[in-house]
């Protein structure tokens, strides 16, 4: 809201024009606006960005806008939701035209923090000292009558005179008929009410029933109603800590291990499940893996077939197999990404339990069904011939003591002392 005098307007409001040429430039704007002008901000809360606003005025006379409908002048104190804002450039002279800005975002409340943990109550204060004031004097207490009782009349007749006045307990009433009695003299002053000044209250004791009774070193634990023993951060039964890096370290970390009879069924897993399978028997066994979007990144199962006969069949969250284990195989499944229910699973076979190696020997008494030699000539003690080429046609593969050769057919007779064998070339 413009004050008086401000932009070209007098004090009291009216606006006036000023002598002079008008400005250019304002904002990087090279048209002349002329009159009054100033940036109006309107204000709307709401979850989503609200439409760019249209309409409202303002009143130059009394320096009051009407925003749009739905839009404030002010921003909200306690927003829930994000608060957007829209500009509009006021001209006097087109006071009821507005062009507003999109709307952008004025406060967005943030995420409230987590809460932090409580600490432990400290010891109760003394209740105080304090001495107890002196008990004030008591007043003296008033005469119990000034006035001398008259003589009492005859006994049954005579009216006994006023008791005189009490103390400030007021007037005490006639007194009944009494027999003769002597007159009564002034009673003395009473004494002091009090027996002296009171001694001191003495000290209070602690508020509590006792000191603040803490649990052990550790983290502690509460049954609800009472601490009971905490939880160590060292030895055999501590609870497992990570350190800066999130890192945890352990001499041995044992993960779940299942062992299972084949029924030739399909066992479904979760995220929840064990890692761990071997397969016993034979008939055979189905392994659904879990929903991966459920797991992490990395997550990984192994399967052991030790059936006599019969296979593992791995399949994913949805049903395409990945892995099909023969009998005495061993595999491993790595979850390489969770972006999908079925995954994208990385699959490893191990050496099956009757195949051994070692930095040169390799021994497998099964058969070789499906493989591409890619190494060198196979020796003579390896079960290959030593040679590295296929004969001249016709030729046949003989051996002259030492080595294999290919060499002319004689139709298997000796050739300087070298036996042939029938082995021939096409």
């Amino acid at each position: 809201m413009a004050t008086g005098g401000l932009y070209g307007s007098s004090l009291s409001g009216t606006l006036v024009a000023q002598p002079g040429t008008e400005s250019v430039g304002l904002y990087g704007n090279s048209v002349p606006y002329g009159g009054t002008y100033f940036e109006w901000f309107i204000f709307q809360e709401s979850a989503t960005q609200p439409a760019t606003p249209t309409g409202g005025s303002w009143n130059f006379t009394t320096n009051v806008g009407t925003p749009p409908t739905g839009w404030t002048t002010v921003p909200p104190a306690l927003p829930t939701l994000t608060v957007w804002a829209s500009i509009t450039f006021v001209n006097s002279k087109t006071g009821s035209t507005f062009t507003w800005s999109t709307p952008a975002t004025w406060v967005k409340p943030g995420t409230p923090g987590t809460s932090g943990y409580s600490g432990f109550s400290g010891f109760s204060g003394y209740s105080g000292y304090g001495l107890s004031g002196f008990s004030g004097y008591s007043g003296y207490s008033g005469y119990s009558g000034s006035g001398v009782s008259g003589y009492s009349g005859y006994s049954g007749s005579g009216t006994s005179g006023y008791s005189g006045f009490s103390g400030i307990s007021g007037f005490s009433g006639y007194s009944g008929i009494s027999g003769y009695s002597g007159a009564t003299g002034a009673s003395g002053a009473s004494g002091y009410s009090g027996s002296g000044i009171s001694g001191y209250s003495g000290y209070s004791g602690f508020s509590g029933s006792g000191a603040t009774v803490y649990p052990g070193s550790g983290i502690p634990l509460s049954t609800g109603s009472a601490w009971s023993t905490s939880y160590p951060t060292t030895g055999a039964t501590s609870v497992v800590l990570r350190d800066a890096y999130q890192n945890i370290s352990a001499n041995s970390i044992t993960e779940g291990f299942t062992n299972v009879a084949a029924t030739g069924t399909t066992t479904t897993l979760a995220v929840g499940s064990v890692p761990n399978f071997v397969v016993t028997g034979s008939g055979g066994q189905t392994y659904k893996l879990p929903d991966a979007t459920t797991l992490a990144n990395g997550v990984n199962y192994t399967f052991n077939n030790n059936q006599s006969s019969g296979t593992i069949v791995v399949t994913n969250n949805s049903g395409t197999t990945i892995s099909t284990v023969q009998s005495g195989g061993f595999v491993e499944v790595i979850l390489l990404s969770n972006a999908t229910v079925a995954g994208s699973w990385d699959v490893h076979n191990f050496a099956p339990s009757n195949v051994s190696w070692s930095t040169n020997t390799f021994d497998y008494p099964g058969s070789i069904t499906s493989a591409t030699w890619n190494g060198t000539t196979v020796a003579i003690n390896r079960g290959g011939t030593g040679l590295t080429s296929v004969g001249t046609s016709g030729y046949v593969l003989t051996s002259n003591g030492s080595a294999m050769l290919w060499a002319a057919s004689t139709g298997g007779s000796a050739v300087g002392g070298a036996a042939y064998a029938w082995f021939i070339s096409r």
